[in-house]
């Protein structure tokens, strides 16, 4: 099991504990006689729990907020390699279209924005061509192309 996941359990449980000790409550039976035979009458009374209710409170807002910020964090993470794969997709099929340009000799990693290009060229504008084309696809922050011109002999 991963750090962060264990982390992310034993957070919810402390919140899961925290709650229960101040929703703890108590209920207390009356039995009362009369002249004409027995009344019972129940009522419920909420016992103050062992635990400082303030601290508790700081202790359930804490472990949230860790869990939702653990949570987030994983999300925005798992968020941003889809994005990558949808960028490096959309380069590839593009290069691919592209009639100047040979895109079965390029190969295209995306992390957090930046495309980078690596591979041969036949040309100079073919090179630079691919680049544009990694530029202009929606997504790109930044094009790391290390394509090179096949020279011939």
């Amino acid at each position: 099991m991963s750090s962060p996941l264990r982390r992310t359990i034993l957070a919810g449980s402390v919140v899961a504990l925290a709650a229960a000790g101040l929703l703890a409550g108590c209920q207390k039976t009356t039995t009362t006689q009369s002249p004409d035979g027995t009344t019972t009458t129940t009522s419920m009374t909420t016992v103050a729990p062992s635990v400082d209710s303030a601290s508790a409170t700081a202790a359930m807002k804490s472990a949230a907020k860790e869990v939702g910020s653990e949570t987030g964090a994983a999300m925005t993470k798992s968020g941003d390699a889809l994005e990558d794969g949808v960028i490096t997709t959309k380069v590839k099929t593009a290069l691919l279209a592209d009639p100047d340009v040979k895109g079965l000799s390029i190969d295209v990693d995306t992390k957090n924005g930046v495309v980078t290009l690596k591979g041969t060229a036949d040309k100079a504008s073919a090179m630079d061509r691919a680049a544009q084309i990694a530029r202009d696809t929606s997504g790109v922050k930044s094009v790391d192309n290390r394509l090179v011109v096949k020279t011939s002999g």
